[in-house]
């Protein structure tokens, strides 16, 4: 049975310079989301942990969003994990690329036939920088927008890092 190691909400992400989710509140309920744009410039969120006493196994990354405006089409996911260890080699404070292992991708998840209801999108994260307990980790979420085919707003309520 999966166990829940990790809740991610809008409020604790935070964001590359350029090419990021817009973090907002749902019109009418007030719901935290980051909205994730359609179209050619693909937007990303990240989140950053310490993974936590007991982490052992296959890691999942489950998306619960909905849609703005899709009622059709399909809307696939990046997930990325960069986990460092206290003796791992890699300079925190570097003007380099971060040390994000190779992207997970979700398959493309159909919407809800009904803009503004929930679904959710599980991503295997077989690329997980051989994360274990007490890493400070990163989590990136990407919108692959080269892949989905649903129009408008995809809006990120949380995502769950469930350990299988």
């Amino acid at each position: 049975m999966a166990s829940t190691r990790i809740i991610l909400t809008p409020e604790s992400a935070h964001f590359p310079a350029s090419g990021f989710a817009a973090l907002g509140l749902s019109a009418y309920q007030s719901r935290p989301m980051l909205s994730f744009d359609a179209g050619a410039t693909e937007e990303e969120a990240w989140w950053t942990f310490i993974a936590p006493q007991g982490l052992a196994g296959a890691l999942s990354a489950v998306i619960s969003y909905f849609m703005l405006s899709a009622t059709s089409g399909t809307c696939a996911w990046n997930v990325y994990v960069e986990a460092v260890s206290p003796a791992d080699a890699q300079d925190l404070d570097a003007n380099a690329t971060p040390g994000w292992d190779s992207t997970n991708d979700s398959s493309a998840d159909t919407v809800p036939g009904t803009a503004g209801y929930l679904a959710q999108a599980s991503v295997t994260l077989t690329n997980a920088d051989s994360i274990a307990a007490g890493d400070l980790v990163r989590v990136r979420l990407v919108r692959d927008t080269s892949v989905d085919t649903a129009t408008g707003d995809a809006c990120v309520l949380a995502v769950e890092i469930r350990e299988a």
